[in-house]
């Protein structure tokens, strides 16, 4: 199953539920993470609970953007404290998942869908429903407007 086909089913439902909760609301960048966590996952043929996962996101390290880290940390169990998700300063959004046995993917933001994201949320200021109704654009977007996949 693709992660476009994930997206229309109660287990998607359900990792969405519990990001929101953990992270406080519904917002593009939360789902973002969540769907490139859900990719990487994938692609590398692994379930959530693998714990040979080691998790790299690099991304802008200021709100809305670091919103993408809570999405990555429920959608692979791989959090900052269990020194299994580091995250680095970069001006977009690319993540990378390596497997002690040498495997690795790197899941990469589209720019042009990031930089519409940045032109929809200018500031902070941008009301409750307008990021949630960017939230749902994103965790029903197709995944080939969203990011590229990249083996090695």
């Amino acid at each position: 199953m693709s992660t476009g086909d994930l997206v229309k089913t109660e287990e998607f439902d359900i990792l969405l539920k519990r990001a929101v909760e953990f992270h406080g609301h519904l917002g593009p960048f939360l789902v973002l993470g969540l769907r490139i966590g859900l990719a990487g996952l994938r692609e590398l043929k692994i379930r959530r609970e693998e714990r040979e996962l080691q998790v790299t996101a690099k991304l802008q390290y200021s709100i809305p953007f670091s919103c993408a880290v809570d999405g990555l940390q429920i959608s692979t169990k791989c959090t900052m404290w269990s020194k299994r998700l580091q995250v680095m300063d970069y001006s977009g959004i690319e993540t990378k998942f390596e497997l002690e046995k040498g495997k690795e993917v790197t899941v990469a933001v589209d720019s042009a869908f990031l930089n519409m994201l940045k032109r929809r949320l200018p500031s902070e200021s941008v009301p409750s429903e307008k990021i949630s109704e960017l939230g749902w654009l994103v965790a029903y977007a197709p995944e080939k407007e969203l990011f590229t996949v990249s083996r090695g």
